[in-house]
């Protein structure tokens, strides 16, 4: 028992010095830490103390000395005041003045911008126009027989852009009279706006009909030829005669076979067929082909856009002549990209607008129309006038029935005409040699006067 008292006085005394010690390095310990930070805050304060007073100070004294400059400053340029507003002024002056020169620079720039733009034709036009008629369409076939002509666009549609790779497809319905014989048959792809990025190009095309691949017999182009937008645009022909038989449906493939940035635009495919028929019609016709770029485009004041006014963009169709009296003569008018009632034709003296109407569709005019009353003997002319108006002129056909008692009394007519004229001439030559005969002559007469006279004197010296 007293061994445990002794141990737990022990341990109490223990535990009491433990405290003290502990509790005086604690003491210590927060006594150094709390001087530290005391004296740290002290510091600051002094600093920011001191530093305020010595900012103050200086800039009290900097102060001080910019007055004294300034003073002093102000001082050496009172004497020059007056001259400084003076020179002031001119230079205000001066400024107003480049102001005002300025201004009247650029009212002499827009005065002459407005000029030219009111006075066009004084700009220097190209040294070769497309947009000028300058392509007359060409007659590929002119021949007489007893038949018939038929052409048709079939299911044609402007095409847009065509691609690489893009196919054009369309069909054609042929209905050609029973017993009918095909003469010739030709197929036109009229394609426009061919370009590769924005740079013109002719196209590369791979056109099949039926499933065959063909190669264009005739290729018609033109182009503007100058500018931007200088994009051609054509007529392509082929000879499909060996592929067409008579009646029936055909099919046509275009494809674009250019590079990659290239891109062409295809206005619709025609089929042109002439038949011979033994229950046909007497005709004459004539097969005109081309593409005539024409544009004779205005600007509001009536002034033209592209250097070409409408009495220069009159196209060439056909100029036939012909022995009237005929019984009829129908007109095939194929034009791309028309659509404008203000185009016209113009047949000999005869002007009949309206024909592009945009018929059977706005990018392929096909007009069909009589012209018997218009046409005279002899050589007439039919042309193809673009009135402010982009068009492209592609085809021309023209076919006259005859009439077979007309051309018997013509040639009835022209026979007894040379008849009478032979007879003339043999009665002229007739006159001439008796005028040459003895005794009719002037000097036969006379020598056979004067002999005359001379026997009678003879026989009355003998009396």
């Amino acid at each position: 028992m007293k061994t445990r008292r002794v141990e737990q006085k022990g341990d109490q005394k223990r535990d009491r010095k433990g405290d003290q010690k502990g509790n005086q390095k604690e003491d210590q310990k927060g006594n150094q830490k709390g001087d530290q930070k005391g004296n740290q805050k002290g510091d600051q304060k002094g600093n920011q103390k001191g530093d305020q007073k010595g900012n103050q100070k200086r800039d009290q004294k900097g102060d001080q000395k910019k007055i004294y400059k300034t003073r002093k400053i102000w001082g050496i340029n009172e004497d020059h005041k007056a001259n400084s507003e003076h020179k002031i002024r001119i230079i205000r002056l001066s400024q107003e003045g480049n102001k005002f020169n300025r201004l009247v620079r650029l009212l002499c720039v827009i005065a002459g911008l407005c000029c030219l733009l009111s006075m066009p034709a004084l700009a220097q036009a190209p040294e070769k126009n497309g947009y000028i008629a300058d392509k007359p369409l060409e007659t590929y076939i002119h021949d007489s027989i007893n038949g018939g002509l038929y052409y048709s666009v079939g299911s044609s549609y402007y095409s847009g852009k065509v691609y690489p790779g893009d196919v054009y497809s369309t069909t054609h319905n042929i209905d050609l009279p029973e017993g009918s014989t095909v003469k010739f048959a030709r197929l036109y792809n009229y394609w426009t706006w061919s370009a590769e990025g924005v740079t013109g190009r002719y196209p590369e095309m791979k056109v099949r009909f039926n499933g065959k691949e063909l190669t264009p017999e005739k290729e018609y182009s033109d182009r503007k030829g100058w500018g931007i937008y200088d994009y051609p645009t054509g007529t392509w022909a082929y000879n499909i005669t060996d592929l067409v038989n008579g009646s029936g449906t055909c099919s046509t493939e275009i494809e674009n076979t250019g590079p990659d940035a290239s891109f062409v635009c295809i206005d619709g495919v025609g089929l042109l067929i002439v038949y011979t028929d033994p229950k046909g019609k007497d005709i004459e016709y004539w097969i005109n082909e081309g593409a005539e770029e024409l544009n004779s485009q205005v600007d509001e004041n009536g002034n033209p856009l592209y250097y070409a006014s409408s009495n220069e963009t009159i196209c060439e169709m056909l100029k036939p002549t012909l022995q009237l009296p005929v019984r009829s003569a129908t007109l095939w008018t194929i034009a791309q990209s028309g659509n404008w009632n203000d185009n016209a034709l113009l047949i000999n003296d005869q002007k009949f607008p309206g024909i592009t109407d945009g018929e059977p569709y706005p990018d392929l005019d096909t007009d069909m129309r009589d012209i018997t009353s218009y046409l005279k003997s002899g050589e007439n002319s039919i042309l193809f006038q673009a009135i402010g108006d982009y068009v492209v002129p592609s085809g021309a056909f023209l076919v006259i029935e005859k009439d077979p008692q007309a051309e018997e009394a013509a040639q009835a007519s022209e026979e007894s005409s040379g008849k009478s004229d032979e007879t003339g001439e043999t009665q002229e030559t007739s006159g001439n040699e008796a005028s040459k005969a003895p005794g009719f002559g002037f000097d036969y007469a006379l020598a056979f006067l004067t002999a005359g006279k001379l026997v009678a004197g003879h026989r009355q010296k003998k009396g």
